[in-house]
């Protein structure tokens, strides 16, 4: 009969040991598990790029059921609990946990920033791995690492990272299809990642960059390698055929979509958009799995037989040897009740902007004014409340016209994230390269003085100054792009507030022009009174 001891149990012949801090440990684990996986959800619930992400939770406790299941009963008696414990104090693992404050107070504010997003996933792989390592010493940790490790594909690419190889990939694939299409007599121009066909103009587009292939053939690809049991050499070969592929299918996807835009026009190519997607993504995940039935070694891996018990194997860990997790614990669960108790203070007294305070003012084509649609991708992306863009055919711009746009977010997720559409992020996936440095520049709408950022950008003989600005409840946002740390150069306070509790507002003009004609600032402060009106209400207007 197992002799309790503590809180847990030994079997005849094991030591009697204090283990009344495995608890903690569980605990402590359990959290950083489930603190990962809610942080992650929003981005596979809302970002196509990362939907797959629901699949790896599972996949992870799939793999370590059967890596661990797997192995005889050698194995579990390797193991013996030598009542030797960790050498880290409670002090010096206390440390990590006053991190806790500024990192949850970033992440709140800013939407889950890559950085940080990245640092909690770490953090919670880190400490499984030392569990593993306490537990079980380096047998027990060989067989967990791969699961826990796998868990981080799923975790969203910081946007310094993801953002420039987007951006790299869409002039990449924008210029193959564009060569492609002149192999084969069909006549096109290309301005960055747009390409300019006879019947209509096909723009690649985040989602059709190529990321999202990928990011999930790698998924796929380390899957599959686990699930087959291929050694390492094979699971790295079938990896690099993985990313080769799902590059050579999204050439294949636009070029199709291409095609089809010249043969049979606009409609045909978004009737078919998504199809032809589907069929190229789901055609990689078939050919990664047959690629990896052919690397499949003879007999395949090894599966557990069903004989032993799961509750018998745990008791046979070293639970003696965990460090003192309990102070840790106390000051992770005291930080975020101080942290969640803050915001809900400030959630009771926050009075957020829920209607735009700019408009365009309206028009049609006798003053030179044409209504836009924003394109259905790019509309989807932003996730804005709502949004107006306007061409002003005007000959006091260089070239005739300016582009003009304006987007309001009511408090939101998406809100948080309204930042990550500005120019030094978005224009380049055009093509656009910036020039310079951000300058500022006070312009007057409707009698209020407005502050605006001014971007220059250049792509082949076209140059281009756009005016911007972003408010929060009608006050500016205070932006630093020296800030290279972060893809949101506002600037950070480490203390809960109202902000992202609040509206957010941008506008922008858009002036082309060629050579050295460069608009002036008299032009700004002609052309935004004259597009846009505003009307912030007294007791919120700055």
């Amino acid at each position: 009969m197992p002799e309790s001891i503590g809180n847990g149990t030994a079997t005849a012949g094991q030591p009697k040991t204090a283990v009344r801090w495995n608890v903690p440990f569980l605990l402590m684990l359990a959290g950083l598990w489930i603190w990962a996986v809610s942080i992650n959800y929003p981005f596979w619930d809302t970002d196509p790029n990362y939907s797959f992400g629901f699949v790896v939770p599972p996949l992870v406790v799939f793999f370590l059921w059967k890596r661990l299941g797997s192995e005889p009963e050698s194995f579990w008696n390797f193991l013996p609990d030598s009542g030797k414990r960790s050498a880290l104090t409670p002090l010096l693992l206390i440390l990590p946990g006053f991190a806790l404050f500024p990192v949850e107070v970033y992440r709140i504010e800013y939407h889950q920033s890559g950085i940080v997003l990245w640092a909690i996933n770490l953090a919670m792989v880190a400490y499984t791995i030392a569990g593993a390592r306490w537990l079980g010493g380096g047998r027990l940790l060989s067989r967990v690492l791969f699961p826990v490790l796998f868990f981080l594909t799923a975790v969203p690419w910081p946007a310094k990272v993801a953002v420039p190889f987007q951006q790299m990939l869409m002039t990449g694939v924008a210029q193959v299809v564009a060569e492609l299409l002149l192999w084969c007599g069909i006549p096109v121009s290309l301005d960055g990642a747009v390409l300019h066909l006879t019947k209509g103009t096909v723009g690649i587009v985040e989602a059709c960059s190529g990321i999202r292939s990928l990011q999930s053939g790698l998924m796929v690809s380390l899957a599959v390698g686990e699930l087959l049991g291929l050694t390492r050499a094979r699971r790295t070969g079938l990896v690099g055929f993985a990313i080769g592929f799902a590059l050579v299918s999204n050439l294949a996807r636009t070029f199709t979509l291409c095609w089809i835009m010249e043969h049979q026009g606009d409609q045909a190519m978004h009737h078919w958009h998504d199809r032809v997607g589907n069929i190229a993504m789901y055609s990689l995940y078939a050919l990664i799995y047959l690629v990896g039935k052919l690397l499949e070694p003879k007999g395949g891996a090894p599966w557990p037989d069903g004989s032993g018990s799961w509750t018998e194997r745990a008791r046979r860990l070293r639970w003696t040897g965990l460090p003192d997790i309990r102070p840790l614990l106390a000051v992770f669960a005291g930080t975020f009740v101080v942290v969640h108790s803050w915001y809900f203070v400030l959630k009771l007294h926050a009075k957020p902007q829920t209607t735009p305070y700019f408009t365009l003012r309206p028009g049609g084509e006798t003053n030179g004014l044409v209504r836009m649609e924003f394109d259905e991708e790019v509309w989807r992306r932003l996730g804005a409340d709502s949004g107006e863009q306007i061409r002003k055919k005007t000959g006091l711009a260089p070239l005739g016209i300016v582009d003009a746009y304006h987007l309001f977010w009511r408090p939101s997720p998406m809100s948080k994230i309204a930042l990550h559409h500005r120019p030094d992020v978005c224009m380049p996936g055009n093509g656009w390269v910036q020039k310079g440095e951000v300058e500022t520049v006070n312009l007057v709408v409707d009698g209020q003085p407005l502050r605006f950022l001014v971007f220059r950008f250049e792509r082949g003989e076209t140059k281009a100054v756009q005016v911007w600005g972003v408010w929060r409840n009608g006050q500016p946002v205070e932006m630093d792009y020296s800030n290279h740390l972060t893809a949101l150069p506002e600037k950070y306070r480490p203390i809960p507030s109202e902000r992202h509790l609040m509206g957010v507002e941008l506008v922008s003009l858009f002036i082309p022009y060629q050579g050295n004609n460069i608009p002036a600032e008299a032009l700004f402060r002609t052309l935004m009174p004259e597009l846009f009106s505003y009307h912030a209400p007294v007791a919120e207007s700055r």
